[in-house]
Formats: C-alpha cells, structure tokens, sequence
C-alpha cells in the first residue's frame, strides 16, 4: 500500500496493549497480517522492537513513528491518509 503500517507488537509494546490495537487495527482496515486493503492505500503488518516502548501503542507508518496511539487518533490518521493518497492520486 501507499501507507506501510508497522504496528510494534514487542512484549513491552504488548504489555501497553499493542496486540489488542494490531487487532483492532487489521479488523478496522479488513485486512489480515500483511494484507493490503481493497484500495491499495494500507498495507498492515506487526513487527519486532522500534525502540519506542514508552510510547506503545505505536506504529511506524513509511518509516515515520507515531506513538501513544488509541483508536480515536489511528481513525483521525487513517481519513488524513487515506484523503491524502486520495488528492495524489487526482493529481
């Protein structure tokens, strides 16, 4: 996708509630691990420790960190986005 999500799932990450946002985010994008959705905007997979523990949940979105994420800001992320993928491609 034009938007690589990589969701930190590391056990301190996971104790902070990673492996439930992952879940949540997969679910809210229907997509399974790795998948991309149907519009080609996100691809969404977990990944191994990006050093920023005391900030999970938190992803890596085109090797840009976001953190301290709960589902109300990755909805407000995901419209940004996906408006964002949406104007480039009308360019």
């Amino acid at each position: 996708g034009k938007y690589w999500l990589q969701v930190c799932t590391d056990l301190p990450c996971a104790l902070k509630g990673a492996d439930e946002f992952h879940a949540w985010l997969k679910k809210e994008l229907g997509v399974a691990e790795g998948g991309t959705t149907d519009d080609g905007i996100f691809t969404v997979e977990h990944v191994m420790c990006l050093a920023a523990c005391d900030k999970a949940p938190m992803l890596q979105c085109n090797f840009h960190y976001v953190e301290n994420l709960d589902q109300d800001k990755m909805r407000e992320l995901l419209a940004k986005w996906r408006e964002e993928a949406t104007k480039l491609a009308n360019e």
